[in-house]
């Protein structure tokens, strides 16, 4: 399995080349319509007059406390009450879907798997032409009845982080998690799926998040997963800007010249409603508005108006320059977690 990474992007995956598997029973001209314009937005090379790709925050909250998330340093309790609602969601959908919105990742720093109603989401989304509708969890309430339940619904593609290949370094990087646990809810996904709908969906990728923690533990992570899950994601740290611990990584490589992709094809919206630029922590540093105050203002719910901001045009322009070091906030982003 080799190792592919868009120059555009933090993450390199193992086994990309499957995400195809995911248009087999879909409409071909669309999914191929759709992989195509991702691909090019992806290279900087087109703007599209809408996202073809949202985030959606459904809960503010998460059931771990990672030392490389900022959610470590804060309290469910105080956001528990915070969830999109299923309404608003709808609407974002049936007005995105016919502009050119296809993909939708269903959390941000959140645990998706808290909302106890997330299939109802994906089956809207799906119903209504979402091309690739996927999320990232932490695995631990991944079931086998929640696991029956999201292939049910038609997921496509599910990411479980466990970013170690033994209990003793999972539990520091991923503190009050059960490692087996995790890792038999995955193996039984992938079991559970292959005896149903040909095997194919969802795809499943483990994440490993390099950090001067985990580290030197992934070669052995990919070893140990490559015959097992459809894809595995390498990731470079990205230093988050509160934590409940000091960490770096001597994995993360610099980056001359890098220009990140992310304001070419897509937006994240917090459960707060929040309208951000970026999929990564440093996003909630760049808020482009709020959706749920336009739609109070206005009565638009439509995503336009933040996609063609002039922040947004700033932000791209700056990236197809390479110049990413004169936005503070992307500096640090991209080369925060160095350790010289």
């Amino acid at each position: 399995m080799k190792l592919k990474r868009n120059d555009t992007e933090l993450t390199g995956i193992f086994g990309i080349e499957k995400i195809n598997l995911v248009g087999e029973n879909k409409n071909s001209v669309k999914w191929q319509e759709y992989r195509y314009i991702y691909t090019q937005a992806s290279r900087l090379e087109i703007t599209t007059t809408y996202p073809i790709q949202i985030d959606f925050e459904l809960n503010a909250t998460c059931n771990l406390k990672c030392p490389m998330c900022p959610l470590s340093v804060e309290v469910n309790s105080e956001k528990k009450h915070i969830l999109f609602p299923f309404e608003f969601f709808c609407k974002i959908i049936d007005d995105g879907v016919p502009k050119g919105l296809r993909a939708i990742k269903l959390n941000y720093l959140n645990e998706p798997l808290l909302r106890k109603d997330l299939e109802k989401f994906i089956a809207y989304a799906k119903k209504k032409g979402v091309m690739d509708i996927y999320f990232s969890t932490n695995g631990l309430l991944l079931d086998s009845a929640r696991a029956q339940s999201l292939i049910d619904c038609g997921l496509d593609r599910i990411q479980v982080s466990i970013d170690a290949f033994s209990k003793k370094v999972y539990d520091k990087v991923r503190p009050g998690g059960n490692y087996e646990k995790v890792v038999q809810n995955v193996l039984n996904l992938m079991k559970l799926k292959q005896s149903i709908r040909e095997g194919n969906l969802p795809l499943v990728r483990v994440n490993f998040v390099r950090t001067e923690l985990n580290e030197h533990q992934l070669e052995e992570f990919i070893d140990f997963w490559e015959d097992k899950v459809d894809m595995i994601g390498s990731q470079e740290m990205i230093k988050p800007p509160k934590t409940s611990q000091e960490l770096g990584s001597r994995t993360t490589s610099k980056k001359k010249d890098f220009s990140c992709s992310f304001p070419y094809k897509q937006l994240v919206i917090t459960a707060e409603g929040n309208v951000l630029p970026c999929c990564t922590f440093w996003g909630e540093s760049m808020v482009l508005g709020n959706i749920f105050e336009q739609y109070k203002e206005c009565g638009d719910i439509s995503l336009t108006n933040f996609w063609n901001s002039q922040k947004m045009r700033d932000l791209r322009k700056l990236h197809k320059m390479c110049e990413y070091e004169k936005n503070p906030i992307c500096k640090k982003c991209i080369e925060g977690a160095l350790i010289e």
